[in-house]
């Protein structure tokens, strides 16, 4: 994206913000380039999906373990370091064939096979001490048939049968046969309870009872022979490395092993139903696995004393640091990715805002639409203003920069420049024209503030503009600043004509500073009523000079006064006596009114000669002798003559308000 060479709009100030607002980790970047991670850091655009990046920003346990074995490895002498991952495999394939051999004996088929003799061994005993209860229920002595006796028995039948009585059954039943235990002779009744007993040994029930106890004890001691020490268990931190989650499955598996054997252990004792765990999931699988990676892996090692087997082990530990160190960089991936989404917005938007497209679609639309109303408005407007004295027309000349551009030209004469044809006053008017047209196409009806709009005008013109502003004002507030009492005048005029709500406000420069602010026209502009409301504050204010003794001050207060009163007088008799019918401050004679000047009499003039002459006696306009040397009248004549000011006025007022 490019802008123009300088170009300072807002756009490109906010392009060239977004370029400098880049994390210095994008163009000084503390990842590899080649990596997975490092391909797609090092190309973010705007459309980069955030959900591949976030998937890749955690390592396993495994990749983890990974990462540290190949910064440890790359360290150090890559041969010496697949002789020991040779050595280490070797083992942990020896340690996985002893596991393999332990978790066979503690599995479900044969602990099931032991449960089962356990149990047959249960079953059988219980038979036989029934049997026992039968042949040994008149026994004085406690436990006959039981297990020591029967071996005490065995031995008596042995040594009977071998050296005492060869040759003959036990017991001997001849009358001379003594007891091999007492060494008495038999009697009768012994010799029957001695054959009962022998009865009883060569029963089946405890045959099989002993052969039952017998296959359980042989099936116990099979199971205890397999050693499960997880204490002991070899390897483990090195497994754990390798894939921590295979050397907990190892773990697991030889704790419920050695669980399952010990309640295997217990079973002969017990009686009712066995609950045996679950055998944990066979690890054994998973590290043969781990063993192949590790010889794998060692082969790698040999490729690495070459510096291309070294760089694909290079790369591999490079793409596993950069998904590890991802994680951290992902908050100002995020940041990157908005920056660059601002910035394709930005550059859609100069795209679309360039001035030469602008400007022509600009072109387009102020020929078909604006251009025709601008013309048209602008010839009301000049009528109103110059009528047929200026004959001009508004056309549109170009544009610049997206805006249509528009010129003024002779109707007779296209080519002559304007402002060396009109005058100044008509160059005035020909610019209100243009303004107010362009106004009359706008959306809006704020408010127009217009500065001394007659300037350098002269009468011809000053009226025609004064109408404008006073139409204007039905549709919005006007603000008119104006040094020029005549158009002030006009303004005033039209406003009362068309019944046209005004305000007027003075802005004086004093001591305090300029633009001071006063409510109403300043003293040449008002009229009557105003002159002699101010001209009695002025009395009082004398009035305070006098009674505090400042005479100085006093004397310039009265000769002021007199000189505003004498002016008062003068406008008295322009405003009041000849009822404004001739304004020097107009051009045109006010005729409606002139019957109204008939009510003046001799009385009137004498009373205005009278208060005139008192001006004109006492005004500064007028060096005194100095020998006179009088002092100014006292406060009380000065009220006193602007109220014969005030009664001369309204009684003309009266009279001629009684006139229709």
């Amino acid at each position: 994206m490019s802008e123009p060479t300088g170009c300072d709009t807002c756009w490109c100030r906010l392009v060239r913000k977004a370029r400098g607002a880049q994390d210095p980790v994008f163009h000084q970047p503390t990842f590899s380039a080649d990596t997975p991670v490092g391909k797609i850091l090092s190309s973010l655009k705007a459309t980069t999906k955030l959900a591949p990046l976030e998937a890749m920003a955690q390592l396993t346990e495994d990749e983890e373990g990974r990462l540290a074995q190949l910064n440890e490895d790359l360290a150090r002498d890559p041969l010496r370091a697949a002789t020991e991952q040779r050595a280490a495999a070797q083992t942990l394939q020896r340690f996985s064939d002893d596991l393999a051999v332990t978790l066979a004996k503690t599995a479900d088929e044969p602990l099931s096979s032991l449960l089962a003799l356990a149990e047959d061994a249960r079953d059988k005993r219980a038979a036989a001490k029934l049997a026992a209860e039968t042949a040994f229920g008149d026994a004085v002595i406690p436990s006959v048939g039981g297990n020591i006796w029967r071996a005490l028995w065995e031995a008596a039948r042995r040594y009977s049968v071998e050296v005492a009585y060869r040759g003959h059954q036990f017991p001997p039943s001849t009358t001379d046969a003594h007891c091999v235990l007492s060494l008495q002779t038999l009697p009768e009744d012994a010799l029957a309870r001695m054959s009962a007993f022998e009865r009883f040994v060569q029963a089946d029930t405890e045959k099989e009872a002993g052969q039952a106890e017998r296959d359980f004890q042989t099936a116990l001691r099979a199971l205890d022979a397999a050693p499960i020490r997880i204490a002991a268990f070899p390897l483990r931190r090195q497994l754990t490395l390798k894939s921590k989650a295979t050397g907990t499955a190892v773990l697991r598996a030889l704790a419920t092993a050695r669980l399952r054997r010990r309640i295997a252990n217990n079973s002969v004792d017990e009686t009712g139903t066995v609950h045996m765990p679950d055998a944990a999931p066979d690890p054994v699988p998973a590290m043969r696995q781990v063993v192949i990676d590790m010889q794998r892996y060692a082969g790698e090692l040999t490729a690495a004393a070459d510096p291309i087997g070294r760089k694909v082990l290079e790369d591999e530990r490079n793409a596993l640091r950069d998904h590890k160190a991802l994680n951290m960089l992902l908050p100002k991936v995020r940041v990157e990715i908005d920056r660059l989404v601002q910035l394709a917005r930005l550059s859609k938007c100069l795209t679309e805002t360039t001035t030469n497209a602008v400007t022509s679609l600009g072109n387009g639309i102020a020929d078909q639409v604006i251009t025709p109303r601008t013309r048209d408005r602008f010839q009301e407007e000049i009528q109103k203003l110059a009528a047929s004295r200026v004959r001009v027309d508004i056309v549109r000349s170009g544009g610049k920069y997206g805006s249509p551009q528009y010129q003024v030209k002779l109707f007779a004469n296209d080519r002559a420049k304007v402002h060396s044809v009109l005058s100044e006053g008509e160059q005035t008017c020909v610019a209100l024209a243009v303004f107010l047209a362009e106004l009359a196409t706008a959306g809006h009806s704020s408010c127009l503030v217009f500065d001394d709009p007659v300037s350098s005008l002269d009468h011809r013109w000053r009226r025609k503009v004064a109408e404008r502003p006073t139409e204007e004002v039905a549709v919005r507030q006007i603000v008119v600043f104006t040094h020029d009492l005549v158009f002030l005048n006009d303004l005033q005029t039209l406003a009362r004509q068309r019944s046209v709500p005004i305000k007027e406000i003075s802005l004086t420069q004093t001591a305090v500073g300029a633009g001071v602010v006063h409510k109403g026209l300043p003293w040449a502009g008002q009229k009557i009523p105003e002159r002699l409301d101010n001209l009695e504050k002025d009395a009082r204010a004398a009035r305070l000079l006098y009674e505090a003794h400042d005479d100085d001050g006093y004397a310039v207060a009265v000769a002021n006064f007199y000189n505003r009163l004498r002016s008062t007088w003068e406008r008295a008799l322009e405003d009041r006596a000849f009822c404004n019918v001739i304004n020097r401050h107009r051009d045109y004679i006010d005729a409606k009114n002139l019957k109204r000047v008939t009510v003046l009499t001799e009385t009137d003039t004498a009373s205005w000669a009278a208060g005139f002459k008192i001006c004109c006696d006492i005004t500064n306009a007028h060096d005194p002798s100095r020998g006179r040397n009088a002092s100014p009248l006292p406060p009380d004549d000065l009220l006193k003559h602007v109220g014969e000011l005030k009664d001369w006025a309204e009684n003309l007022r009266v009279r001629q308000a009684a006139i229709a």
